[in-house]
């Protein structure tokens, strides 16, 4: 009985429990011995503490100086962040993590309560409101307790190591993730959200655990301490890396990666996992589905991940009135959703459906992603650049209130007619939990609130709606959506967290840089780039490095390995989708410093420069919902290493692959971002650094800034040689050679001035050949007048680049000309 007691503190869902799922279910059927042992240990620990306590009984009065202390905020006060600032007026003596805090638990010889959340948490809120503002709970946690709050999308390092030992001590995890420590910091007890009080359901109730607990410390310490010791080194057992049996095949991994997510996948319904489980968009995997068939399309076939993305497009898991997809479905058929709206899901999601345009033709995808990106830039896009984190599931403390319908609202919006045509095409999924949501009126006139998704099955609907294709459809009802969408804007609408997290922006950076060159939407690359600038000049500093977030016009958090390498890649696809050097450039600085900041001697790669003060390494267990940074990390530097030809690069990715082997024998499905690029780059695990293609555009970069002056207007155009390169100067030597050139979109210089040639002297050559190295600067004057304050000017760079032994095939390097004393 005890047992089952304790063991229901991990029934109720809480929110995120995807990175618990991970692929949804296998990861609980590979649980290691450390896994069991730490579970038993949790287990053992809290029953023993149960039994001195009275197996749950009600907890003590405390002191009577602490009952009666007042305090208006605590500690979180002086946070700059969304989430801690939630919970600087309880009545809790909140710290955040940091020196006060652990020395404080040494000091007075208390356990720490660890509670990790984030601002659009549903059950951190439902904490919030039924637990942490009342003072008869936080009388006792003041009392008995050294009380830290983490916000885990700012310390995902914090996050990681204490969702390990959750998920090793109680086989599940999710968030909030509260966790018990001893003022080593080594876990005794954990769980997700607990009720404040013993319930129905047999659940221990917060008071009740925290006595147990209480009693289980003061009155036999050492038992605590061996058990949390204990429990650590089975956790730290489990990141022991054994040696791969052979090196990475990327082909071989890519068949078994996808293999395995056709036979997981809903061949009915779409998305993966068991028949009566919920639903999330697996970005990473569907991903991984859409690069095969790009790479290696006879591997899988489309419909695995056609019928996702229609499910997904079709369902209540998309807001067909605001666009932009909610956390994920609570059931398999997509139709009630978790409510919140997470921007690294949306990014990669505006991506998945541009390139799935791209791919099929199909003009529904074409709709999806203008639906997505729309979003994005009117809800999630910062006036000065950058994307906002996530916007919350509730209103009120009522999950999902504002999206919410019944018919009768619809038909008074709309009207009659136009109501029953709407419902030709849409119906309202009914939400199951109808009585904590409707109001008093809605309950009497009987009516139901629901969830509008499209009718399925989508043929019967086209066919009764008298439409060919699905964007058809959609584009059709646009007006009454618009209507019901007015409306609904002005009901109270969910909080946003308005903090730009550097790796979540370079996926969206990413995305739609891609998306404008997929779906022929050049306004997409202004978004892009606007969000680039703004990271560069806010979290960049090229002595410190980049930090992880900006908050109320401030960074601050020493970024993390995922910030490095995803902003890299955002960098690298507006690169391909301008050829503006600048943003090539850069992703190399930021690789540079993600070398130097996070490889290690041995190959591995840290994700944290703050794991010395943690109880162990972070875990990266694979790509969840979006791709991990040692996946992100090698992806960029093999990118780089193929359009910059630079061997360290491919050398420092061969070395984190190294250690890295042994997971992708294993499980390489749950590394689809992993496997996808080493797939589109081309790995082989033999290959030199001489092997990698080379281009003009690799190692020739342009920058232009335009002066005007009492005479004359001037161009300035500056080219940067790698070392080991050249191109032929102006004249060139022989006519037959590519001679360097700057042309102008729409205008004409009255003169060009090329610098003196250097005279290169290959063996092929003895004579020598004129030749420009290293950074030369060539010069276009205008007529005065001509550079108008307004006047966007592009410049066109002709060259070629060649070594010693080989040329590069030509180039036209476009160059966005500069004001001068311009950023």
């Amino acid at each position: 009985m005890l047992r089952r007691k304790v063991e229901a503190l991990t029934v109720r869902d809480a929110d995120g429990t995807e990175e618990d799922r991970k692929a949804l279910e296998p990861r609980r059927t590979r649980r290691s011995a450390g896994d069991r042992i730490g579970y038993l240990f949790g287990i053992a620990l809290l029953a023993a503490a149960l039994l001195v306590a009275g197996a749950g009984g009600a907890a003590g009065a405390a002191e009577p100086s602490v009952l009666t202390r007042k305090q208006p905020t605590n500690r979180l006060i002086d946070s700059n962040d969304p989430y801690l600032l939630l919970h600087a007026r309880n009545p809790v003596d909140w710290y955040p993590w940091g020196p006060e805090a652990l020395e404080k638990a040494k000091r007075e010889n208390k356990p720490i309560f660890l509670s990790v959340g984030y601002s659009t948490c549903y059950w951190c809120h439902v904490a919030e409101r039924t637990i942490y503002s009342k003072q008869e709970f936080a009388d006792l946690m003041n009392t008995w307790f050294v009380n830290i709050k983490v916000d885990r999308e700012q310390r995902p390092d914090i996050d990681r190591v204490y969702m390990a030992a959750t998920q090793a001590m109680t086989g599940r995890g999710g968030w909030p993730n509260n966790v018990f420590l001893t003022p080593e910091l080594q876990p005794i007890f954990a769980g997700s959200y607990f009720p404040p009080h013993d319930d129905a359901f047999g659940r221990p109730g917060f008071d009740s655990i925290i006595e147990s607990i209480h009693q289980a410390w003061t009155q036999d310490p050492k038992r605590v301490r061996e058990n949390a010791e204990k429990v650590t080194a089975a956790l730290r057992e489990q990141q022991q890396a054994p040696e791969a049996s052979e090196p990475i095949d990327p082909r071989a991994s890519l068949e078994q990666a996808v293999a395995v997510w056709v036979k997981r996948a809903d061949q009915e319904r779409g998305g993966f996992g068991p028949a009566k489980g919920p639903r999330f968009p697996q970005a990473p995997v569907l991903a991984l589905l859409l690069g095969t068939q790009r790479l290696a399309p006879g591997i899988a076939d489309i419909g695995v991940l056609t019928r996702t993305l229609d499910a997904m497009a079709a369902g209540g898991i998309f807001d067909h009135l605001a666009g932009g997809f909610h956390r994920y479905g609570t059931e398999p058929t997509w139709s009630i959703p978790h409510f919140e709206k997470m921007l690294y899901d949306n990014a990669q999601l505006l991506g998945i459906y541009a390139e799935a345009f791209r791919l099929t033709g199909e003009p529904r995808y074409r709709a999806i992603a203008i639906a997505v990106a729309d979003y994005l830039t009117r809800q999630m896009m910062a006036p000065e650049g950058g994307f906002y984190t996530a916007e919350d599931a509730a209103v009120d403390g009522k999950e999902g209130l504002s999206y919410l319908w019944s018919r009768r609202e619809i038909a008074a919006v709309l009207g009659g007619e136009a109501a029953k045509r709407l419902f030709d095409a849409y119906e309202l999924a009914p939400m199951p939990d109808q009585e904590s949501l409707q109001t008093a009126e809605q309950t009497l006139k009987n009516e139901t609130l629901g969830v509008l998704r499209l009718r399925l099955p989508i043929e019967e609907t086209l066919k009764r709606t008298g439409h060919r294709e699905e964007a058809q459809l959609i584009a059709a009802y646009a007006p009454e959506r618009k209507r019901l969408l007015e409306v609904r804007n002005r009901r109270p609408q969910p909080a946003r967290d308005a903090k730009l997290v550097v790796a979540l922006n370079g996926l969206a950076i990413r995305a739609f840089a891609r998306a404008a060159q997929s779906l022929d939407m050049p306004q997409y690359v202004a978004a892009a780039r606007a969000s680039a600038e703004r990271m560069w000049h806010l979290a960049y500093d090229q002595t410190s490095g980049l930090q992880h977030e900006i908050f109320n016009g401030r960074a601050q958090t020493d970024a993390f390995l995922d910030d490095y390498a995803l902003l890299g890649l955002g960098y690298l696809a507006l690169y391909d989708a301008t050829r503006d050097t600048l943003w090539l450039q850069r992703a190399r600085r930021l690789a540079d410093a993600l070398l130097a900041h996070f490889l290690r001697s041995d190959g591995r790669l840290a994700t944290t420069t703050a794991e010395d003060q943690l109880l162990m390494t972070p875990p990266e267990d694979g790509d969840n919902v979006y791709p991990c940074g040692s996946s992100a990390a090698v992806d960029l530097l093999l990118r780089l290493a193929r359009s910059t030809g630079t061997a360290r690069y491919a050398d420092a990715a061969r070395q984190v692959l190294d250690r890295l082997a042994h997971r992708l024998e294993g499980t390489p499905e749950s590394w689809p971002a992993l496997v996808l690029a080493l797939n589109e780059n081309d790995f082989r695990p033999s290959a030199s650094a001489s092997q990698i293609r080379l281009t003009t555009e690799a190692v020739v970069r342009a920058s232009a800034v335009a002066r005007t002056g009492a005479e004359r207007d001037e161009v300035l155009v500056t080219l940067h040689i790698d070392g080991g390169y050249h191109v032929n100067a102006n004249p060139a030597t022989y006519d037959y050679l590519i001679a360097t050139s700057i042309g102008f979109d729409g205008l004409t210089p009255a003169q060009v001035h090329y610098p003196a040639a250097t005279l290169f002297k290959p063996s092929f050559a003895p004579a020598g050949l004129k030749v420009y190295e290293g950074e030369v600067t060539l010069s276009a004057s205008f007529p005065r007048g001509t550079i108008g304050k307004d006047l966007e000017i592009r410049a066109i760079v002709s060259t070629q680049a060649c070594n010693s032994e080989i040329c590069l095939p030509p180039a036209k390097l476009p160059v966005t000309v500069k004001r001068d004393g311009a950023p």
